[in-house]
């Protein structure tokens, strides 16, 4: 009886608690790309916080959407359907821009959450309350402690819209956090916050990378993390490299991996894991006559262990 009235008191939809944790993850990553809302949030990385203003409205299931940096360097990223661009006063704040455009919450689940089942395993966590509105936490754990981080994301009662997300290590350290701190849902009544304010641009591609079949790599490459899929590849000259450089992009629904692979000559070219800013890491290693270094949202041991079982077979 208890719990009953806690649900009745929280506002919590009672259908919601008796469904499956997974369709009521996969609402949320539909909501975090279309739900129409005006709002504020906070992205909280290491020892940096910053803060968006964000304005999206749908029309006919077209998404449109603005947001805009408070904090530092001015710039505004403007998404139209599956299309991005960045705009800035000047080319300075349009590099700031086009570096801080990769993660667009509450865009931060994948369009399939059934892809997260190999490595995760999905579980709800306690009710809570954010920016004035009642949510319930979806805790996403990885099957095989420290070798990924987890994810747990409050989901707006009434929306299903993630309204906070945490990425954190096997210890519960936080990684990275973005959380809304106001929030009104609907279309903006006044569509001209959809336009952007400044006129130096860039355009970024497609907000939603679809998974990409490769028929022309050059390698085949075997022993990747359980969950792990190809989104994109592509051979790139990269600076300070004397030959081209083959570059595998995975991802297993939120953690991205970067495979590079070159050509190497001489002494051996490989380094320790290095974690950086927000988790991101970087090791390498000599394969016979290749250098391999994976770029990645994962944790030490993580990258370690793909680093040293990932082969790679010259076609």
């Amino acid at each position: 009886m208890v719990k009953f009235a806690g649900y009745l008191l929280l506002g919590i939809p009672l259908l919601a608690a008796a469904e499956s944790d997974w369709d009521l993850l996969q609402k949320a990553a539909q909501a975090g790309r279309h739900q129409a809302l005006s709002g504020s949030y906070t992205h909280h990385v290491d020892d940096e916080l910053e803060t968006f203003r964000l304005y999206r409205a749908q029309d006919g299931g077209v998404v449109r959407e603005r947001r805009e940096s408070m904090d530092g360097m001015p710039r505004e990223l403007v998404r139209d359907d599956n299309e991005l661009t960045c705009y800035a006063p000047d080319a300075k704040a349009l590099g700031a821009a086009k570096v801080n455009a990769i993660k667009l919450f509450p865009a931060i689940l994948p369009e399939r959450s059934q892809d997260l089942r190999p490595a995760y395993v999905l579980s709800r966590g306690k009710l809570d309350r954010v920016a004035r509105r009642d949510c319930q936490w979806l805790l996403l754990t990885p099957k095989e402690a420290n070798l990924r981080y987890g994810l747990k994301v409050c989901v707006d009662a009434a929306s299903t819209l993630p309204l906070k997300a945490v990425t954190h290590d096997a210890k519960g350290a936080v990684i990275e956090q973005f959380a809304f701190s106001d929030l009104t849902l609907g279309n903006p009544k006044d569509r001209a916050l959809l336009r952007p304010r400044f006129k130096h641009s860039l355009a970024l591609g497609a907000a939603v990378s679809a998974p990409q079949e490769v028929v022309s790599a050059d390698f085949e490459i075997h022993g990747m993390p359980a969950g792990f899929r190809l989104l994109r590849y592509a051979t790139r000259q990269l600076p300070g490299h004397d030959s081209p450089v083959s570059h595998f992009v995975y991802t297993d629904g939120l953690a991205k991996l970067s495979l590079f692979i070159e050509s190497g000559k001489g002494e051996a070219d490989s380094r320790p894991v290095v974690i950086g800013p927000g988790g991101l890491g970087l090791a390498s290693r000599r394969l016979g006559n290749q250098v391999l270094t994976v770029v990645g949202d994962l944790p030490e041991q993580g990258l370690e262990n793909m680093i040293n079982t990932v082969r790679v077979i010259k076609k």
